[in-house]
């Protein structure tokens, strides 16, 4: 039997793309985005801490090589910076930490600012979900989201309740490090 893992997966609608190539990943634009106010939870990552990250993660990233691209500051930046680059421009990810068996952390959920409002952050939650739901011994998925809003779409795209909700008594507990800034 083949694993979800052993392959990489691409979903593609109206000019975007969703990969799990990790050689696609733009490292200075994703750490941009950590270090911006649009992603509170990250901070910038050294080069080593960022390589060491991808590397035991499965990353989703969200791409997009149209037009509509020197529109933009951020993506605009990305093409003066990588002129060279034949990498479509990276505006947004999903990071699962998994064992590629039985769990899977859902993490680093973000789609840069100027692209919100076209529903493609609600496709890179379910291009995870359709990836998760191929594991054929699969237990958990997890994230930990903000109440309110975030939570219930959560709930919803993942088709999960709150651990607390489904009894035996789980609590998700958390402890913050260093590298967090809220």
């Amino acid at each position: 039997m083949s694993l979800p893992t052993t392959k990489q997966h691409e979903w593609s609608r109206d000019g975007f793309v969703i990969s799990t190539d990790q050689t696609l990943i733009d490292h200075s634009s994703l750490n941009k985005a950590f270090a911006s106010d649009q992603l509170p939870w990250a901070t910038e990552l050294s080069s080593d801490e960022l390589n060491v990250m991808l590397s035991r993660s499965i990353c989703f990233g969200l791409y997009s090589a149209t037009a509509e691209l020197a529109d933009t500051q951020t993506s605009s930046t990305h093409h003066e910076e990588h002129s060279e680059d034949p990498r479509p421009a990276m505006i947004g990810l999903a990071r699962l930490i998994t064992d590629c068996t039985t769990m899977a952390y859902l993490t680093d959920v973000y789609v840069l600012p100027e692209w919100r409002g076209r529903g493609l952050g609600s496709w890179l939650v379910e291009c995870v979900k359709q990836w998760w739901d191929l594991m054929p011994s699969g237990r958990r998925l997890m994230l930990i989201a903000s109440e309110g809003k975030r939570e219930e779409y959560y709930a919803k795209a993942l088709s999960s309740g709150r651990m607390e909700d489904e009894g035996g008594g789980y609590r998700v507990f958390t402890a913050k490090g260093k590298g967090v800034r809220v």
